[in-house]
């Protein structure tokens, strides 16, 4: 686990600034997917400046849909903590909020702007969940979104101090002098493993989308949605309700996989009915 990748020592000042393993996967993800989306849009012959402009207003959906779906999961602790509100390397960002944030405020620029709404989102779907995949990584490295217990050869001890140990340690399944938590699934892996072989897949299948607009990114976030859903079962960090023993995360996907669902149908019949 490295929740702090790199250690800067101002000269002459005794400060050190610490570069955070989650604000650095999150700010590497924008960047790369702000790029490389901009230049696709580009080859697509779609206006740079339209384009850049609709991440932008992407980006302040994405972080504020983040920060109110993780406030809404635990208000009072964001009473108690207000501060934590902005600080978005520290605590949970809220990867379902952050989604349809970052979509509404898209969708409201180019509503706006009266652009092509499906011809911009299949653009940049494949990168949003490159982008997506790389932030799963960083929150490997920060010990944060484990998963459950697990005697796979491939099951990750945390070491002592990260979320995982201190679980463990709470519900006394190790001792306070363990090095390390218990094996636990690396969720994290399990869901950028998923998120990339979704970028992959959407861009080694993208002309066949090309007379089907909407489609390459409705069916991007319908591989994610129910890879999400299935990969929730093994986590441990999430808080479980009844009925089902489902969790939030796991409400809100499939309330989101039925809207994407519906919205694929609907598409289709709309095809057919134009042919």
């Amino acid at each position: 686990m490295h929740p702090v990748l790199f250690a800067i020592p101002l000269p002459f000042t005794g400060t050190t600034i610490l570069i955070y393993s989650v604000f650095f996967s999150i700010t590497v993800a924008l960047v790369l997917g702000i790029y490389l989306g901009t230049r696709a849009a580009q080859n697509e012959g779609l206006p740079v400046e339209i384009a850049l402009n609709m991440t932008f207003f992407g980006l302040i959906g994405v972080i504020l849909g983040a920060r109110l779906y993780a406030f809404f999961e635990g208000p009072a602790f964001y009473i108690d903590h207000p501060l934590r509100l902005i600080k978005l390397w520290e605590g949970s960002l809220g990867t379902y909020g952050g989604a349809i944030g970052g979509v509404l405020g898209s969708l409201g620029y180019l509503l706006l702007k009266r652009q092509p709404l499906s011809r911009y989102f299949d653009v940049y779907a494949p990168y949003a969940f490159l982008g997506i995949g790389i932030i799963r990584v960083g929150d490997f490295l920060n010990g944060t979104a484990f998963g459950k217990t697990t005697d796979l050869p491939w099951g990750v001890s945390f070491p002592k101090g990260s979320f995982p140990y201190n679980r463990h340690l709470g519900h006394g399944w190790i001792s306070p002098d363990a090095a390390s938590s218990l094996p636990v699934h690396p969720t994290q892996l399990y869901s950028a493993m998923a998120c990339f072989l979704i970028f992959f897949l959407l861009l080694a299948f993208g002309s066949r989308f090309k007379n089907r607009p909407g489609s390459r990114f409705l069916l991007g976030a319908i591989l994610y949605a129910g890879s999400r859903f299935a990969i929730d079962f093994l986590r441990d960090d999430l808080q479980r309700h009844s009925p089902w023993n489902l969790a939030a995360t796991q409400w809100v996907g499939l309330a989101v996989l039925c809207a994407l669902l519906l919205s694929w149908i609907g598409m289709a019949a709309a095809r057919r009915r134009r042919t």
